[in-house]
């Protein structure tokens, strides 16, 4: 098999369609840089399946279709076909051309064709898996993967060797192996899962059967002899209500004249008693009135008199405050006079006070001048001059002081200019180096932050899906019971329906055969639509009704008792349409009842049925109310005379009459006719909806446990990523702690030098200021010294005469210090004086102003007075007038409401003799109703405990049992038996037929659990058969390769040595391939160790070595030849011309030694600009560097 053409439409630099042929040997493409001829290669790769646009050189696979030049648009599609020569079928196909086509569009949309055949991209993978012709093989070869030889880890190396041993399709079959265990695990424990939860429910179901089984053996005896016992009863209690019925309408047919009677003498008597009411409410209007007015004139002749009183009171006032105002005047005028006189006596103290002031001030200054002691100012004079003496040493000290320390700072400086410079050259090169760590440290603490985040969110995604999974698991088991046991629950309903079980005998003998008999409508029960909230009273208010048979005619009745009577199959009730009335309640009863609080309305009105039936439903309905509660019930009837009867939604009936019926019944609502139809109703949704939900519920675990599991792949490769980076950040860190610590200890020495430096040029400023000042502080205190001796010989020769003058000054002062004090007592007197009798004049002054404002109030009250009294006497003669009006209406009021009270005596009289005949009818009637309603609720109830507890009507039951025993005999043994069955409690009747489907569906399971079980185990050793083969394969080619590559590499090198070295040869599944080479005149060392060319030329001899070993039928080169000097490039043509009868080669190349060795040489060229064209070329036309002079 060989390449025998490509055809390149579109691909990168090959805009227009380019064909390329190829025969057997060497073919070599050469061109200059950028022309576009490693675009061939990666052509070939791509149309073998390769799917990363990176390995394409590109950034995603648009990228590969031509992008346009400066002369041409952009394109739109790429296409590539390889052709292959298969007449030896080395690829499993009974074809021998073989054509691959790919094609991408700039829209992302691939086409994959083999032989022009539509395919997937998994095909063209499959086809050349293992035949050492895949995107990723040793076939196609370029630069960059002789380099990822020898720089790639030697478990990644591996992989070159598994491609040559063929085993990859049994790594794939393993994978897929895996993957269908997990699966099989997977499914494995959801069956586990359904198996403890039916085993859990087994047990309880074994025993729940057995007690059904009990509780039916029980019941079938009770059943012969409670029945024949209740029919008994019912014949009994039917002649008693029938005698009773009788009665109780001649009672009623009384009570209806004698409730006219009352309604007539109740309407007359209401009208009068409306009338005595308006009377009453006039005579209580007027007094009120009359009492208002009587306290009013109370009120203003009280006024009267008051305002009397005071006009008195006022007139003697006024008299005494003008007398107290004329005393007061005279006062005022008198003490005016003293203050005067007091006032100028003050002012004449004052001036004397000021003058003896001004003495004794001039006095103080004579004294003081004299006062002071010489002797005390010459010894004041000596002690500066001492302090004086002490500074001046001080100061010459300070001097001296100063001027070593300046000495001492200057030579300490020099010393510190040298340490900063080293510290600075220092500090440069930490920085630089604490930068580059720094970037380098971000740069990992980024990428680990980038994998820490994305390692939490896969954690959080897959903690989420896998409780999400687990939810939607339970959902589904849960989900998957509740189908099973509604569908269960649906097809005992739908076996009731259909079979009429809940009907009487008769009523289903009708039923099951309406289409033999003519014009039956149907069942009452089957006819009407009931709310569910209303379900009980309706089943209630219609009792045996529901059963009864609608029919279109009379005719049709008496088919079907006729029908009946033949078959021998009981007894019904058939209602004709064609007779049937509809009874329904008055307007005026439903205008009374309806703002009762607890009605809800007629109960022909509360359910839906067919017009064709409204006749049977009114009949049957129309006369029956409906209320929320007993108490409610009591309050309607009550409010229509008990004339109809109302039924709560509970089922108490207050019958029409007064009796009422109620309780609980034995088994509720259960399994009555409405009941049921509800139920399947119910069921049918709940079914429909559940098995929605079942199968969204499948397809979200599987889509989860999908997810789940590449999550887990996800984070299993990020956890390695992850150590691997956390390694390299911790390495990073600690250099760069080190190196901060390095910086901080040179920084710290360079604050101590800034502060040193600080610290000089500080003393250096102030040294100078600080010198000049302690000079100029020597020369003033050397003045200072000379001024305190001049003094203090002054003050000696002075101090006697001081001492006369002193004594003579201090006698003169202290006699104008006596007279001063004189002068301010007296002035102190007089200034008291005169306060005290100006405070008594401004009192007076003040009372005159009082007396004359309340002189105007009084004259003012006085004319208020008049103008009131005046007023009040109108008011009186008005109140007088409307008092004698109102006691003239009130008492002729009175005597109207006398003659009104009369006749309402009178009927009240004739009305109690009427409710007395009235209570004594209702009394009877009651004893007769509830004497009936006994019979009634006896009849009804054996006749209703007959349907509900054994589905029978009285005649089946009068035709099928007969009490064989004494009627007290059979009620103890009865009771015995409902002890015995109330004994095993609740009992599930489903529980016999749920425990053996659980019991199947348990067995089902198990059965596929050991299937599970063992496909478990047939994968297990189908995987391991597989790694056998893996590791037999691997290990034959391995040392195949071994054993060629020690003698090509001396044959490519001219000499030395190399091996081939398992890393784990205990682990041939996952053993990693290292590489050691010996060029001529070197140590054996490892690859890494080697300079490029010679890394180079060993992965050249190893590629030739897995040739010779598994020979492939084209292979690509693409400049693996590049980094080779020409001595090597030679030896690279000459084996290139030893496989060239096994192996075809296609060599991208621009090196002269492997041009040579090429059968044929195609150039590649760019004579349009970003547009490949390829041309045929000698060797002689192409330049060093693929440069092409000549084209052909």
């Amino acid at each position: 098999m060989y390449l025998k053409r490509i055809e390149i439409a579109g691909f990168k630099s090959f805009a227009d369609r380019t064909v390329i042929e190829f025969e057997n040997g060497v073919t070599a493409v050469v061109g200059p840089n950028g022309s576009g001829k490693s675009n061939i290669t990666e052509a070939i790769r791509w149309v073998l399946g390769e799917q990363s646009a990176k390995s394409l050189r590109g950034g995603k696979m648009p990228d590969i279709i031509f992008a346009g030049s400066e002369g041409r648009k952009a394109l739109n599609i790429a296409e590539v076909t390889v052709v292959l020569d298969n007449s030896d079928h080395f690829l499993p196909l009974d074809f021998t051309e073989i054509s691959v086509t790919r094609r991408y569009r700039r829209t992302g949309e691939s086409d994959f064709y083999i032989n022009k055949q539509a395919c997937r991209l998994k095909d063209i993978h499959d086809l050349f898996m293992d035949s050492g012709l895949g995107k990723e093989s040793f076939s196609i070869i370029s630069q960059g993967k002789v380099e990822a030889i020898f720089n790639s880890k030697p478990e990644d190396r591996r992989g070159i060797f598994e491609e040559a041993a063929g085993v990859l399709k049994y790594k794939q079959r393993k994978k897929k192996a895996e993957q269908k265990l997990f699966e099989t695990e997977d499914n494995l424990s959801r069956v586990q899962d359904i198996i403890y939860e039916l085993e859990d429910q087994l047990t309880p179901l074994a025993a729940q059967s057995e007690a059904a089984k009990e509780f039916l053996k029980l019941k079938e005896s009770l059943t012969e002899i409670d029945v024949s016992l209740t029919v008994t009863e019912i014949e009994t209690a039917k002649e008693v209500w029938e005698i009773k019925a009788a009665e109780l309408t001649t009672i009623e047919e009384k009570l209806q004249i004698a409730s006219k009677k009352i309604r007539d003498s109740e309407d007359e008597l209401f009208q009068l008693r409306g009338k005595r009411n308006k009377l009453d409410e006039q005579i209580e209007t007027e007094q009120q009135q009359l009492l208002q007015i009587t306290e009013a004139l109370k009120q203003t002749e009280g006024q009267k008199n008051v305002l009397v009183e005071r006009s008195k009171h006022t007139m003697q006032t006024t008299s005494e405050y003008q007398q107290s105002l004329a005393e007061n005047a005279e006062k005022i005028t008198r003490y005016r006079e003293e203050v005067q006189d007091l006032q100028a006596k003050v002012t004449e103290k004052k001036a004397q006070r000021e003058s003896l002031v001004e003495a004794i001030k001039a006095s103080e200054l004579e004294v003081e001048k004299y006062s002071k002691s010489s002797k005390e100012l010459l010894e004041e004079l000596r002690s500066q001059y001492v302090e004086v003496m002490q500074e001046q040493a001080n100061t010459t000290n300070d001097l001296k002081y100063l001027e070593r320390q300046y000495q001492q700072e200057t030579a300490k400086n020099q010393q510190s200019i040298q340490k900063h410079e080293a510290l600075e050259e220092q500090m440069a090169d930490a920085l630089t180096e604490k930068e580059q760590l720094e970037t380098s440290v971000a740069a990992s603490e980024q990428s680990l932050m980038d994998q820490r985040e994305q390692y939490t969110q896969l954690k959080q995604q897959l903690d989420q899906k896998q409780g999400q999974l687990a939810v939607k698991q339970k959902q589904m088991y849960q989900a998957m019971n509740q189908v099973q046991q509604a569908k269960a629950r649906q097809k005992s309903l739908q076996e009731i329906q259909e079979n009429y079980s809940g009907f009487y005998q008769g009523v289903r003998a009708v039923l099951k055969h309406k289409e033999q008999l003519t014009g039956i409508v149907g069942a009452v029960a089957e006819l009407i639509d009931v709310p569910k909230e209303y379900t009980l009273a309706i089943e209630t208010a219609l009792g045996g009704a529901a059963q009864h048979v609608v029919v279109e005619t009379e005719k049709d009745g008496r088919a079907g008792i006729t029908f009946l009577k033949q078959q021998h199959s009981g007894r019904a009730t058939f209602l004709p349409l064609t007779t049937i009335k509809p009874r329904t309640v008055s307007s005026a009863v439903r205008d009374r009842v309806r703002t009762i609080s607890g009605f809800l309305g007629v109960a022909s009105d509360l359910v839906h049925f067919s017009e064709d039936v409204s006749n049977v439903i009114q009949n049957l309905l129309g006369v029956t109310l409906l209320a929320e509660t007993l108490e409610s019930a009591n309050q309607l009837a009550k409010a229509v005379n008990y004339q109809y009867r109302v039924v709560s939604l509970d089922g108490d009936v207050m019958n029409s009459g007064g009796s009422m019926t109620g309780g609980a019944n034995k088994r509720g609502n259960q399994g009555s006719l409405f009941s049921q139809t509800q139920e399947l109703q119910t069921l049918t949704e709940q079914m429909e909806r559940v098995e929605k939900q079942l199968t969204l519920n499948e397809k979200e675990v599987q889509k989860l446990t999908d997810e789940v599991k590449e999550l887990n792949e996800k984070l299993e490769q990020l956890r390695s990523t992850g150590e691997t980076s956390r390694l390299k950040q911790q390495e990073l860190q600690n250099k760069l702690a080190n190196q901060e610590e390095n910086i901080t200890r040179l920084t710290k020495e360079q604050r101590l030098f800034e502060f040193e430096a600080r610290e000089l040029h500080q003393f250096l400023t102030e040294y100078q200021t600080r010198k000049e000042e302690l000079t100029q502080q020597q020369q003033e205190l050397n003045e200072t010294k000379d001024r305190l001796d001049r003094e203090m010989k002054q003050v000696d020769q002075e101090a006697s005469q001081m001492e006369t003058l002193r004594a003579e000054a201090f006698e003169r002062f202290n006699q104008v210090q006596a007279d001063q004090a004189v002068a301010v007592e007296q002035l102190a007197h007089l200034t008291e004086q005169a306060a005290e009798k100006q405070s008594q004049l401004d009192e007076f002054l003040a009372r005159e102003t009082a007396l004359r404002q309340q002189l105007q109030q009084l004259n003012d009250n006085s004319t208020d007075h008049q103008v009131t009294e005046e007023s009040l006497a109108v008011q009186l003669e008005q109140l007088a007038e409307k008092k004698a009006q109102l006691q003239t209406s009130i008492q002729e009021a009175k005597t109207a409401r006398q003659q009104l009270q009369e006749q309402v005596d009178q009927i009240d009289t004739g009305l109690a003799e009427e409710n007395k005949q009235q209570q004594h009818l209702l009394t009877e009637q009651t004893k007769i109703e509830v004497e009936k309603n006994r019979a009634e609720i006896k009849l009804d109830n054996s006749l209703q405990y007959l349907q509900e507890e054994y589905s029978l009507t009285f005649e089946r039951a009068n035709e099928d049992y007969e009490l064989t025993i004494d009627k007290e005999q059979a009620k103890i043994e009865v009771k015995r038996l409902k002890r015995d069955i109330e004994r095993l409690g609740p009992v599930n009747l489903n529980a016999i037929e749920q425990y053996e489907q659980v019991n199947e569906r348990h067995e089902f399971l198990v059965s596929q659990r050991d299937d599970l079980l063992d496909a478990k185990e047939q994968l297990f050793e189908t995987m391991g058969e597989m790694d056998e083969e893996v590791k037999a394969r691997f290990s034959e080619v391995f040392e195949a390769i071994r054993a060629q590559f020690k003698v090509v590499f001396p044959n490519m090198f001219g000499g030395g040595r190399a091996e081939l070295i398992l890393t784990n040869p205990e682990d041939l599944l996952n053993t990693g391939v290292e590489i050691e080479a010996q060029p001529p005149g070197k140590k054996l060392q490892n690859l890494s160790l080697l300079s490029g060319g010679e890394r180079a030329l060993t992965a050249i001899a190893l590629l030739f070595s897995i040739i010779r070993v598994r020979p492939v039928p084209f292979c690509v080169l693409d400049e693996v030849e590049a980094a080779l000097d020409d001595a090597n490039v030679s030896r690279f043509g000459h084996y290139l011309s030893e496989f060239e009868d096994d192996t075809q080669f296609i060599v991208v190349t621009h090196r002269k030694g492997t041009m040579e060795a090429a059968d044929v040489l195609y150039g590649v060229t760019m004579q349009e600009s970003g547009v490949s064209k390829i041309v045929s070329v000698r060797l002689e036309e192409v330049k060093e560097g693929g440069a092409i002079v000549a084209e052909s």
